[in-house]
């Protein structure tokens, strides 16, 4: 460099504005700053859970010409695998943050440990080889076959509402606006009556009416014995506006209110986020409350308190005999099936794959569970201190300590398990729904599991329907001698209950994780 051209550069440095001194100064040691970072990309594998579950987590990490990270997460137990975290994460003070996915994960050495997703789960990895990730198991393809059904019925319309049984008699309504009854014992049409508005919710039924909610707006009480009409009540300030199933939307639902009978009052939630108190003898208007969003799902009751779930995403108390509210407690996002009361608890789950465990008397939340990042249509069903209950795109069954929320066992089912499982004796009965097209692979049928163990011993594969979904939404029913399923696509089936048990008697495959 000659004399001239130093003496040029020298001057220029000289003549620069003071704050363009002290940007370069700042940037010099921001650059300094961010090389001393450690660079975190690469694949990390741990676990991630609580005292209740600890589940396999995988987490690639990618850094950008900025030290910010792209993100993909492997959690097997839910079927993901390489899938793209929405936003970056970055370094702060050792540690990486994302606020939008509650990430915070400080860096120690070869080790990577926090917290994620927002509900008091913990977070262990540490650098590895993702050919390191073991794989979720699934349900084997010989596993041994139910036998078929004794009978089928077509009825008008496609079925997302349960079964139910009553005296001999299998009542249930179709999105085509139908409610029918069939008997239990050959599948034969005893009535139908023609409601006008669909109908997803199950129905409430007694020794005199069967009482059923429609998207018309209306509780709706029929005579038992013939299916006429008694009384219609308005439950709603107008018609039900919903998205049924279909591959282009995630908004979609199938489920509705279903109503409650306590000491001759019937008890029931609208789309317009009413609760309503009814006689059930004339349909007179006892009580109204107005809660802030849509009741979609059916009541609870028990001390003369009824719990009700509301959209966003509330769970409500209310007194029974007023409809005054005694307290509220927040869920995540909306809920996804109807709160159960089991032993002074109410079990209620959101959409944001969280089970929730509430003390009846005053709301205080006792534990939540995670379903990670399934959403969770089913109600559970009991067995002394354990919980069954199914889920969606996690495709499996799981049994749960009521008292603490610990995961007992996991099943995977193979599909949707949006109803209830049914206990039987020593085994679990469930249906599953499947769709496609869709992201992850499902099967529609029936299974049946050991209890104890959660072994899955035995399945009743459905054929692949003809639209988007097809396969069992609503639950399982059955009594002593005979099973029934509703399909999606408008078919009751009726299955003979000793068959099917004696068959899965036979065998068992082990399908199950325990944490």
């Amino acid at each position: 460099m000659s004399n001239d051209n130093a003496t040029s550069i020298a001057s220029l440095r000289a003549h620069r504005p003071w704050w363009l001194m002290l940007a370069a100064s700042a940037l010099s040691v921001s650059t300094a700053l961010a090389a001393a970072e450690p660079d975190l990309s690469g694949y990390w594998l741990g676990d991630i859970g609580s005292k209740r579950e600890r589940v396999v987590m995988g987490l690639e990490l990618q850094a950008d010409i900025n030290g910010r990270y792209d993100m993909k997460l492997d959690l097997p137990v839910s079927h993901l695998q390489a899938l793209p975290l929405h936003g970056k994460a970055s370094i702060e003070s050792d540690t990486l943050v994302h606020d939008g996915l509650h990430m915070s994960l400080r860096h120690n050495g070869e080790r990577l440990t926090g917290t994620l997703f927002g509900n008091g789960e913990s977070v262990s990895l540490e650098r590895a080889n993702r050919g390191h990730l073991p794989l979720p198991a699934t349900p084997p393809k010989d596993l041994p076959t139910l036998p078929g059904p004794h009978w089928t019925t077509r009825l008008s319309g496609q079925i997302f509402a349960s079964p139910v049984i009553h005296d001999d008699i299998v009542y249930v309504g179709t999105t085509g606006g139908t409610f029918s009854a069939v008997n239990l014992a050959d599948g034969n049409l005893r009535w139908s009556s023609a409601i006008g508005h669909p109908i997803l919710g199950a129905a409430l039924v007694t020794d005199e009416a069967a009482f059923v909610v429609s998207d018309g707006g209306y509780l709706h009480r029929l005579e038992r014995s013939t299916g006429r009409e008694q009384w219609r009540a308005s439950i709603e300030d107008s018609r039900t506006s919903r998205e049924l199933p279909h591959p282009q939307s995630s908004a979609w639902e199938w489920q509705a209110p279903r109503p409650l009978l306590v000491d001759g009052v019937l008890y029931v939630g609208g789309s317009d986020g009413c609760v309503q108190a009814f006689a059930a003898a004339t349909g007179a208007s006892i009580w109204r409350t107005q809660l802030p969003g849509r009741i979609q799902h059916g009541l609870s009751f028990v001390d003369g308190t009824l719990h009700v779930a509301t959209e966003p995403g509330e769970l409500h108390a209310l007194h029974a005999r007023s409809g005054r509210k005694a307290w509220t407690y927040p869920l995540s996002m909306r809920p996804g099936s109807a709160p159960v009361v089991h032993n002074g608890r109410v079990f209620i789950n959101d959409r944001s794959g969280v089970l929730h465990a509430v003390d009846a008397r005053s709301g205080r939340a006792l534990w939540l569970t995670q379903f990670w990042t399934s959403w969770i249509e089913s109600e559970p069903s009991f067995d002394n201190e354990t919980l069954y209950i199914g889920a969606s795109d996690l495709r499996k069954i799981t049994a749960i300590d009521t008292a603490t929320g610990r995961v007992r066992w996991r099943t995977d089912v193979g599909g949707w398990s949006w109803g209830t499982p049914l206990v039987v004796n020593d085994h679990l009965i469930v249906g599953t729904a499947a769709g496609q097209p869709y992201f992850l692979q499902h099967v529609a049928g029936i299974s049946v599991i050991r209890r104890d163990d959660g072994v899955l011993v035995s399945h009743y594969p459905l054929p692949p329907g003809r639209g988007f979904q097809w396969g069992i939404a609503g639950s399982i029913t059955g009594d002593a001698q005979m099973l029934v399923a509703a399909d999606i696509e408008g078919v009751l089936m009726g299955f003979e209950l000793d068959a099917m048990i004696r068959n899965s008697s036979m065998s068992s495959i082990s399908t199950t994780h325990t944490p």
